[in-house]
């Protein structure tokens, strides 16, 4: 289960990567701005983030017996996860917004979803090559 574990993370870190690049030359086209390319490659390091925050916790509540102890820390992580990500947010608004741009943190961050949706295809694309 670890070996298998540890494929469907890399598969979607993976998928994270692919749309920061995707990201990364639409942006190139539309608006090549430093603030830009730097926003969302800090995005992409803040979803990364927290896929391999959530992976643990997953991992962690997985091995554990005690339904109230996963309900618990689920919340709990959930919740801490997204203060970090809100402070950071608000961080970049407010001191950092002429080297990041905001807007392209926020997209830089959705990689994480566009990660989980893409696992699917790179895990199909892995095994086809295989």
């Amino acid at each position: 289960m670890i070996k298998e574990d540890k494929k469907l993370t890399l598969e979607v870190a993976a998928g994270i990567g692919i749309f920061t690049g995707a990201a990364l030359l639409l942006a190139l086209i539309i608006y090549p701005r430093p603030s830009v390319f730097a926003g969302l490659l800090l995005g992409m390091v803040l979803s990364l983030a927290m896929f391999f925050s959530m992976a643990a916790v997953v991992k962690l509540c997985l091995k554990t017996q005690s339904k109230k102890f996963t309900v618990m820390f689920t919340a709990t992580s959930s919740l801490a996860r997204y203060m970090i990500l809100f402070a950071v947010l608000l961080v970049v608004v407010r001191k950092y917004s002429d080297l990041f741009q905001p807007i392209a943190v926020v997209i830089g961050m959705f990689g994480v979803k566009a990660g989980a949706f893409m696992q699917p295809l790179i895990h199909r694309m892995i095994q086809k090559n295989k």
